[in-house]
């Protein structure tokens, strides 16, 4: 063997090494957990309106979470409801609706002063909020419609399971805070307020009612539903300004940002329709890969669905807007929600590299050795 054909395998052995060191790492063993994840859910958010509004330039944020984070335009809400608060339960608790693994919360109302969703369900339903609180961080939730007191009252320090890690005992109350205003700039006020102070939350919901009510009212597309995307882009820059402007925030937060439906005309209740069930789902800051697209680095663990709209029995699902509670605590170095079934494996991933590029290196791995035993062979 020459000596050029020694030095080029050696080299290639080094390579080979790292390129194997980098791909096939555990999701939760390849970046640090951030301390603080800060999930947003636009109310109404259909991906056709936003697309528009980003490749013209009228919304910068939202832009921004696209081409500095990993994002798709085309995840999926619940597939059986596309209505408001039977998603939000979804995003908190990672279950679908209905069926026997299901919250089975439906009503889309205020719910009654002693309803809770383990009442309707006939037993407690774990949310990402308990295993946050179980394990000593502070939660929060920040509302923009009242029949969000749901989540409070569901896990209050009445209805709340008991602390399942313990010692220490952190109680009932999953829920550190709950805020509601009508608003979304004083919401939004509020919610930067605190966490500009030492009892900052490290896992927090934001919800913004914005374009719900302009699309219920005006109609999806029209110009007061455009006006209200741009408000919420606008609330979407103050929080990009407090995650790198706040000396602890920066470089350990991860915002997520998904939606409960889009809508057609003025309404969103047909489960069926493409413009309801079409929705963004995207990450953005620490760990996060910039300008990632969701499907591609995570080949394996989800499929695009195209236009389709996979059922749950479906082998190939796509990313669903309930897949957040379980991404939320993965980055948060937690493990999954007890009883939920989406993305309880935990795989899904905005930062590390997936099987699908395992597999790929694995091939250019293999070509690397069979080009060094031709050398071989000619040396």
């Amino acid at each position: 063997m020459s000596g050029s054909t020694r030095a080029l395998r050696r080299f290639a052995g080094i390579v080979l090494s790292l390129l194997l060191l980098a791909a096939w790492t555990p999701s939760q063993a390849t970046a640090a957990p951030v301390s603080y994840v800060i999930d947003i859910s636009v109310d109404g958010l259909g991906s056709s309106y936003l697309k528009a509004l980003v490749d013209t330039n009228q919304a910068p944020n939202f832009k921004r979470l696209l081409t500095e984070g990993a994002w798709t335009y085309n995840a999926r809400n619940d597939y059986d409801v596309t209505v408001t608060l039977p998603n939000h339960v979804t995003m908190v608790t990672g279950r679908g609706i209905q069926g026997a693994t299901g919250h089975n919360w439906t009503s889309n109302v205020d719910p009654g002063a002693t309803d809770t969703i383990h009442k309707t369900k006939g037993s407690y339903v774990a949310s990402g909020f308990d295993v946050a609180h179980d394990n000593g961080l502070r939660t929060g939730m920040y509302a923009t419609k009242t029949k969000f007191s749901l989540f409070n009252q569901s896990y209050d320090g009445t209805n709340g399971a008991l602390d399942s890690v313990v010692p220490p005992d952190n109680g009932r109350d999953k829920l550190d805070v709950y805020y509601y205003n009508s608003s979304s700039t004083t919401m939004t006020n509020s919610f930067v307020s605190a966490m500009n102070t030492a009892s900052r939350y490290n896992y927090s919901f934001l919800h913004y009612t914005d374009l719900d009510t302009a699309g219920h009212g005006s109609g999806w597309g029209s110009t007061a539903y455009n006006n209200a995307l741009k408000a919420v882009d606008a609330r979407l820059g103050q929080i990009f300004s407090l995650v790198e402007t706040d000396a602890t925030l920066k470089g350990k937060t991860t915002i997520l940002l998904t939606a409960d439906h889009g809508g057609k005309g003025t309404d969103h209740s047909i489960a069926s329709e493409p413009l309801n069930y079409t929705i963004p789902f995207g990450a953005w800051g620490a760990t996060v890969l910039p300008g990632a697209n969701l499907y591609a680095m995570n080949a394996g663990v989800v499929v695009d669905p195209g236009t389709g709209r996979p059922t749950y029995g479906s082998p190939n699902q796509p990313i669903r807007n309930g897949a957040i509670a379980n991404l939320t605590l993965d980055l948060l170095g937690l493990g999954a929600i007890s009883g939920s079934t989406i993305n309880s494996s935990q795989l899904l991933a905005v930062p590390e590299p997936t099987g699908a590029v395992f597999l790929a290196t694995l091939a250019a791995a293999a070509g690397l050795l069979g080009g060094l035993r031709r050398l071989r062979r000619k040396g």
